[in-house]
């Protein structure tokens, strides 16, 4: 039998989450988040609870954690939180909406969520933490680093191979073949048609090199 669940994180990523922990039947006992004020609320039935120290009546034995943080623009807090709470021996799941289409042959790593209409090609390797958001599409051979968001209705055609801690944004299309660098951010609606070595921001369509970070 499965393990209950809490989510880590109270935002709108968290509302996405516990929707489709919910309609894959899993247990969710309730939500962690550092706000006061959001405690004794309820995010599509399910409760906020308190903070992390919520964790302190429970037993990594008998619960899993789920990270409920979203990454627009930064996956640094979504990391940082799951690493800081797998380090005192927690678990983190993956998530998976019913809805999901994902081949036999794509290859996912731990902590993925893939939610509603989200879809995965043959192929395709999914990297630890990473986000494919509502209706995104990854095709075929497609490799996402660790800790990448993939926004609601993106597009990455086939063999592009994108880094670690990347996001692509709502709408956004990755031409087939391309090569994306760690920490690439790609503007919603943009469309990119060449290989970027990454530490910026692309916009537009065709896109551009809109920042370098350092």
């Amino acid at each position: 039998m499965k393990l209950p669940l809490i989510i880590i994180g109270g935002g709108g990523h968290a509302t996405v989450v516990a929707d489709a922990l919910l309609a894959a039947g899993e247990q969710v006992l309730g939500i962690t988040d550092a706000d006061p004020t959001k405690q004794g609320t309820l995010v599509c039935g399910v409760p906020v609870l308190g903070d992390d120290r919520v964790l302190d009546e429970h037993s990594p034995a008998t619960l899993r954690l789920v990270n409920g943080i979203g990454g627009i623009g930064s996956m640094l807090a979504r990391m940082s939180v799951q690493h800081r709470l797998q380090q005192s021996g927690w678990r983190f799941t993956s998530v998976r909406h019913p809805t999901a289409i994902v081949s036999p042959f794509a290859r996912l790593s731990d902590g993925v969520h893939l939610l509603a209409a989200s879809v995965l090609q043959a192929g395709s390797v999914i990297g630890e933490g990473c986000i494919v958001n509502t209706a995104a599409v990854i095709e075929h051979d497609v490799e996402l680093g660790a800790w990448t968001h993939v926004a609601p209705r993106a597009l990455v055609c086939g063999t592009v191979v994108v880094g670690a801690r990347c996001h692509v944004g709502a709408g956004a299309v990755v031409r087939q073949g391309l090569r994306l660098g760690d920490d690439t951010v790609i503007g919603a609606g943009a469309v990119v048609v060449k290989d970027f070595s990454g530490n910026g921001v692309l916009v537009g369509v065709p896109a551009r090199t809109m920042e370098r970070r350092p």
